[in-house]
């Protein structure tokens, strides 16, 4: 048994608004931390070990909420999607979240479910990078966000496609055969796609009540792609776990998202990187759309920050000119919406634990839980900016990864 003190620090726990100065806690062989306090440590286990933190700011690690490991976005020289190439991909996506500080991600959408793959034979093979909460592919109608209407007609679709309430229960049934924890549907057009607007409406009432029954049914949870007022609607009306980007929310549905507890990951950083890079490089028809919807996305996100509806960190990454490592920046622009710094660093923590159902382990740096932290020079409750140090340190389980 080794049991390691980590000492000489300024806490930020992630429950509370505040920062525990000259903390210290243990962490056990699990990867957990056992007992914690502040000022000289007074252990009642034995210690084997001990790390001076130097009196740096400790956070929990980030737990990005949307993300998409293994997406192959190279505009200049575009590689053919296979297994093997998202496989290659999304082993690199992951290694480079953790040096970035992400410490657990939601994957809601990757070819060939190759996260689901992923997850399962890291029991054999080992490799670096956050935990997962997997959703292989997600679940679109033929054309629809997730099925480009340009592609070949006999590409490989990136989605499950689906006509009806039958075949999206067999869709959800797919997935949950293959070992997915929870279910993406795209119930609206995007932003990327080509041959459709952001508030089209994809799937029907009567399909997304479908998918919520069945994925709740199977203790997952489920997602939900929705830019478009109508779209969201119907996925809020049903009972979702979670609103992905929410760009047209209704003030109305913003109540009754806070009534019934569901989650907003508004993932601004998707448009805002993608229109500070990418004019005259992506396709003319997706810069539009983001020019479209940038504002509308920061000032509907900010009423429902206002308004108390939970919030969960997600970046979208994967998407053009947004790689995961960058998931801190998702922090600064949270706050340009309205949310305070805590908000912000909590959204990235507690709350997107809370959405992928995995707090009794993840999301604040308490006993019982995994010691997944970074460490930063300066305060991050002062300035979320702080995260995004290049040269942060970077624990997982209690072992130091970068």
């Amino acid at each position: 048994m080794t049991n390691t003190l980590f000492t000489n620090m300024n806490l930020f726990v992630g429950n509370q608004e505040e920062i525990i100065a000259d903390a210290w806690f243990i962490v056990d062989q699990t990867g957990k931390i056992v007992e914690q306090g502040q000022g000289k440590a007074d252990a009642a286990i034995k210690i084997d070990q001990k790390v001076d933190l130097e009196g740096q700011f400790v956070m929990p690690g980030l737990i990005n909420a949307h993300a998409h490991p293994g997406a192959v976005v190279d505009l200049k020289d575009p590689f053919p999607v296979t297994e093997v190439s998202t496989t290659l991909a999304a082993e690199r996506d992951l290694s480079s979240a953790l040096k970035g500080g992400v410490t657990f991600i939601r994957s809601v959408g990757v070819p060939f479910d190759v996260d689901i793959k992923l997850k399962k034979m890291r029991k054999w093979l080992p490799f670096a990078g956050p935990g997962i909460v997997a959703s292989g592919r997600p679940i679109s109608i033929p054309g629809g966000h997730g099925d480009e209407p340009t592609a070949a007609p006999d590409h490989e679709p990136e989605g499950v496609l689906v006509n009806g309430p039958e075949e999206m229960r067999a869709a959800i049934r797919r997935q949950f055969k293959l070992g997915a924890d929870n279910i993406k549907i795209m119930a609206t057009g995007g932003v990327m796609s080509i041959g459709d607007e952001v508030d089209d409406t994809e799937l029907s009432l009567e399909e997304i009540e479908m998918a919520v029954k069945e994925a709740h049914s199977k203790h997952m949870t489920i997602c939900a792609h929705a830019q478009g007022t109508t779209g969201i609607h119907f996925c809020v009306e049903v009972g979702i776990d979670s609103i992905e980007h929410g760009i047209y929310v209704s003030d109305e549905d913003i109540k009754l998202m806070k009534k019934k507890g569901i989650f907003l990951t508004p993932t601004l950083c998707a448009p805002h990187e993608m229109l500070k890079h990418s004019e005259g490089v992506i396709p003319p028809e997706a810069f539009r759309k983001a020019t479209e919807v940038v504002e509308d996305a920061y000032n509907n996100a900010g009423k429902a920050i206002k308004a108390g509806v939970k919030l969960a960190l997600g970046t979208d990454a994967g998407t053009w000119f947004n790689p995961i490592e960058n998931t801190a920046k998702e922090l600064r622009e949270l706050v340009k919406a309205g949310a305070t710094n805590f908000q912000a660093l909590q959204a990235g923590g507690l709350g997107s634990a809370q959405l992928l159902k995995i707090d009794d382990h993840f999301g604040t740096l308490e006993e019982g839980k995994f010691a997944d932290f970074i460490a930063l020079k300066n305060n991050p409750l002062e300035d979320v900016t702080n995260v995004l140090q290049k040269d942060k340190q970077v624990f997982q389980h209690g072992q130091r990864k970068f």
